[in-house]
């Protein structure tokens, strides 16, 4: 009898029986757990798996780019782009001539052997100029996208997701911004600053801000319904990591289609500006400033204002088209 009574303590105190093992099975504890909290961590780890893995992201992008490929038109959307990439990446070696160089006497002279798109207004090698102007017009259109997209995603973001008064304050700001016609906010804003290069970046990605902000906060929205964030507020997942972890990767698709979209108009609004003589200054090559300084030989040498606006056209069509072809890959209704 004592034999039986210790063996029937020993399996009360470890907890391993068959009773316990059926109860934690039925109580969702993995066989052989007696720590309630253990089993409440485990189900809080796995209870996102389901619907993490019927998302898929490798399948998914796998797809979008199978769709991207496909498209003609964005294809060479890429392709106009990595051009002007490798030009700028490689200006040193593709430029024929430093382009600031001066040859006042031969100023004006059109396309030629030695000068395949002819000279300026000072006698610079306008072939050297457009290829050395790439790298501005590109650097100035990425970071200054790239700016407003953190500022604006996260504003979105929190905009989206918190809801109520705070929503209300950063949206009636976003919306004032947006009265202004973009291009003229940012004339305004590089008056206060002063021309420069630096001064139009900021310019450019301050009056960018509300667009990418109204995107995300629309994206938001509709993601922080879905199954997969209500599961993870339902096993107690923290607040700020349901955000970071889960909504904002699954809502910043929309806002980086509108990114790539976003550098044409980068572009654009940087020519412009440097056609103002509020962006680049001389002798710094620039599309838009060389634009702004041939403008007074548009009918006597048009060759100087000819070959800038052909690079900036390029330029933005390059990106519109590929903005495009990544709007229909990602389209979510094409996931079907």
């Amino acid at each position: 009898m004592s034999s039986s009574g210790t063996h029937s303590d020993t399996t009360t105190q470890t907890g391993s029986g068959p009773l316990s093992q059926a109860k934690g099975a039925e109580e969702g504890q993995p066989p052989g757990t007696a720590d309630p909290a253990l089993a409440g961590t485990n189900l809080r780890k796995g209870a996102l798996a389901p619907f993490r893995q019927s998302q898929a992201p490798s399948s998914l992008l796998r797809d979008a780019w199978r769709r991207l490929t496909r498209d003609k038109l964005a294809i060479v959307g890429m392709g106009i782009i990595g051009l002007f990439v490798l030009a700028a990446v490689l200006a040193p070696l593709l430029a024929p001539y430093d382009p600031t160089a001066q040859k006042i006497l031969l100023r004006r002279q059109p396309p030629s052997r030695q000068h395949w798109m002819g000279l300026d207004e000072v006698g610079r090698d306008i072939f050297s100029r457009i290829i050395y102007g790439a790298r501005v017009s590109l650097q100035i259109g990425l970071l200054s996208v790239s700016m407003a997209i953190v500022v604006g995603a996260i504003l979105g973001a929190v905009a989206g997701f918190v809801g109520g008064w705070v929503d209300n304050v950063i949206m009636r700001l976003m919306d004032i911004l947006l009265a202004f016609p973009g291009l003229l906010l940012a004339i305004a804003v590089v008056s206060i600053l002063g021309p420069g290069l630096m001064n139009m970046l900021y310019a450019i990605a301050f009056v960018s801000i509300p667009t990418y902000a109204r995107i995300m906060r629309a994206s938001v929205l509709s993601v922080k319904e879905q199954e997969f964030v209500l599961a993870a507020r339902a096993v107690g997942v923290p607040t700020a990591r349901i955000l970071w972890r889960e909504i904002l990767p699954n809502a910043i698709t929309p806002v980086l289609v509108a990114g790539t979209l976003g550098i044409a108009t980068a572009i654009l609004d940087a020519a412009g500006l440097s056609f103002l003589g509020l962006g680049a200054r001389p002798p710094t090559p620039e599309w838009g400033s060389m634009l702004g300084e041939g403008r007074g030989s548009v009918f006597t040498a048009p060759h100087i204002v000819l070959f800038p606006g052909l690079a900036i056209m390029l330029n933005v069509l390059g990106f519109n088209l590929l903005g495009d072809g990544l709007r229909d890959a990602l389209d979510p209704r094409l996931r079907m």
